[in-house]
């Protein structure tokens, strides 16, 4: 009887451990928290009366299992778990990190503009033509950066085809299909728009372009056509239009001398120029290295005294490069330039002040017969010479593209903290539609979050995802980060369903010139009433002690008002907004 009861017992344990996993010895971790005081007591359960079974010290971090209220639960050791107070830690998620992202994607709008940040506010670096594969980097709900080999940023998602799972499924197995056995060379392409073409025929399917100029990896050559690396595929481009030489020949060196910062964790070293050669080590991040010679997108760099290898170039940040190799970057004569604004001015100086010659528009091509300072010269019809300024064209080939600095270098390196209003169990107010209070801040606060880190700002929010955080918990976090600037995301609610607007509330003096300068942002750039900068009574703005601002971004109480709340391009403005007034403040 005891032997059965036995059995009867181990076998509705394990009914209830296939019912109930153990999460706390084996489930998967839901991000983790950072201690961000001094001392922080770890207890067994969730609340302050229980005992305190350990103590973590600032920086640490561990963890998160499970949450109840205002209390995490962490993992502290093998088996061992722990209950903190969630105003004392730091949560670390998805949320608050950036969203990496891999794969490939297409252009699909007709000179698509890239730009240096998530916005429309951010500086146009260059355009890519429809039909261009892209490697996709980062994206947010309205942006997607992307990398080509020529260029790198942000273009809108609505001008971009992201492939579907069959089709990724489908490139992954042709390219495992291909040998890599061939003799490896490598070449440039010697006109634009090369079609790229998934067989060695005119009447294959086109798998993108290339443009003039772009070193790519050839495989092999046969019956005027031949095959190259394409975004991690093979590809095939008409064999007269591309310039081939073998792998010892087309080697750059002008940038010996120079040594390269690592930017990637883990990169891997080869042992030829090529991404199939064999991995004969890694390199670390923020790593620096001998830059020996570049072919195509691969750099070589010396690892010891004795032994050198391969990188991809995009993952490398150069330094020390010697003065012949800055001279030729400027020496653009011949390079096509092409118009990125309509009624860009064309002036008879390399001057803003200078005498305007004519106007041209988007699209429109000129050769460049110099440069001087950050201007263009180039040739009109009839041979008059003008000037454009560098930074509101692009150039075809190697010549670097010039930046103008922008109201990003007054954000660079600032604390600012994003408090998204309510979360968990608080869901703020309940928009005449069903929208959720909670939800709309999170977003708006996610794409604000993203322009500012594209400036070089650090960025805090103070909750991720559907969370609960206590309002003290929020204040602190702008005490502990020292934040130069404290925003907190709302949208309002009346009995009145015809209010709209925005307002902005400060408690203290010393907040009152943030909170009437990102009104007048608001209210230069919105088209729905601006109630403008007013005292307002808040905890997160009233227990501050750094300059803090509580917006009411909106009414959802208005039927037509949270209509236009939740579109994407309300959130794409009113976040722009928000970082052109925060970009104004600090100036």
């Amino acid at each position: 009887m005891k032997k059965k009861s036995g059995l009867f017992g181990l076998t509705l344990m394990l009914i209830f451990s296939a019912i109930f996993p153990v999460h706390h010895a084996f489930g998967k971790d839901d991000g983790e928290n950072i201690v961000t005081t001094q001392v922080v007591n770890v207890r067994e359960g969730a609340g302050l009366s229980f005992p305190i079974v350990k103590k973590l010290s600032k920086g640490e971090s561990y963890p998160i299992l499970n949450e109840d209220g205002d209390w995490i639960e962490i993992r502290i050791g093998t088996g061992k778990t722990g209950w903190v107070a969630n105003w004392l830690v730091e949560r670390r998620s998805d949320t608050n990190q950036v969203k990496k992202e891999s794969g490939q994607g297409t252009i699909s709008g007709s000179s698509v503009r890239v730009r240096t940040g998530p916005g429309t506010t951010f500086q146009t670096v260059g355009s890519l033509s429809k039909g261009t594969f892209v490697d996709i980097i980062e994206k947010n709900e309205n942006w997607i950066k992307v990398k080509t080999a020529d260029i790198e940023g942000w273009v809108s998602s609505d001008y971009i085809t992201l492939p579907s799972a069959s089709e990724k499924a489908a490139k992954k197995d042709s390219t495992k299909e291909k040998g890599t056995n061939q003799s490896v060379k490598t070449g440039v392409t010697l006109v634009d728009r090369l079609n790229v073409r998934s067989e060695p025929s005119t009447s294959s399917a086109a798998l993108g372009k290339l443009n003039k100029n772009t070193s790519v990896t050839v495989y092999r050559v046969e019956n005027e056509w031949a095959e190259i690396d394409f975004q991690g595929t093979r590809g095939w481009v008409a064999e007269p239009y591309i310039q081939v030489s073998e792998d010892h020949v087309d080697m750059k060196k002008d940038t010996a001398g120079a040594t390269a910062r690592v930017t990637a964790t883990g990169l891997n070293v080869r042992n030829e120029a090529s991404l199939s050669s064999k991995v004969i080590g890694s390199v670390n991040k923020d790593e620096t290295y001998a830059v020996l010679q570049t072919k195509g997108n691969m750099t070589q760099i010396q690892l010891t005294c004795s032994k050198k290898g391969w990188v991809v170039s995009w993952y490398l940040e150069k330094e020390n490069v010697e003065q012949t190799a800055k001279e030729k970057k400027v020496d653009v004569k011949g390079n096509k330039i092409t118009i990125i604004h309509d009624g860009t001015i064309l002036r008879s100086e390399p001057d803003g002040n200078s005498g305007i010659v004519e106007q041209a528009n988007a699209g429109e091509t000129f050769t460049a017969s110099g440069m001087e300072g950050d201007w263009y010269s180039i040739k009109l019809k009839g041979g008059k010479t003008a000037y454009v300024a560098g930074w509101i064209v692009t150039i075809e080939g190697n010549a670097e593209q010039i930046q103008r600095p922008g109201v990003e270098k007054y954000l660079k390196d600032k604390t600012i903290v994003i408090d998204p209003g309510h979360g968990g169990r608080d869901s703020g107010t309940i928009g005449v539609g069903g929208t959720l209070e909670k939800n709309l801040t999170i977003r708006t606060a996610e794409l604000l979050r993203d322009k500012l880190q594209a400036a070089g700002a650090k960025v805090i929010l103070t909750r991720s995802g559907n969370t609960y955080v206590p309002l003290p918990s929020r204040v602190s976090t702008s005490h502990i980060h020292n934040a130069d600037a404290f925003i907190s995301l709302h949208y309002d609610s009346t009995k009145d369903q015809i209010t709209s607007g925005i307002t902005t509330y400060y408690y203290h003096d010393y907040q009152r010139a943030l909170a009437a300068t990102l009104a007048n942002s608001l209210g230069s750039t919105m088209q729905v009433p601006n109630r403008g900068s007013r005292y307002g009574n808040y905890h997160v703005t009233r227990e501050n002690k750094r300059v803090a601002t509580l917006i009411e971004l909106g009414y959802l109480s208005n039927p037509v008002e949270e209509l236009t709340l939740t579109s994407n391009e309300y959130q794409e403005k009113i976040t722009s907004a928000i970082y052109n007034g925060l970009a104004r403040y600090f100036k």
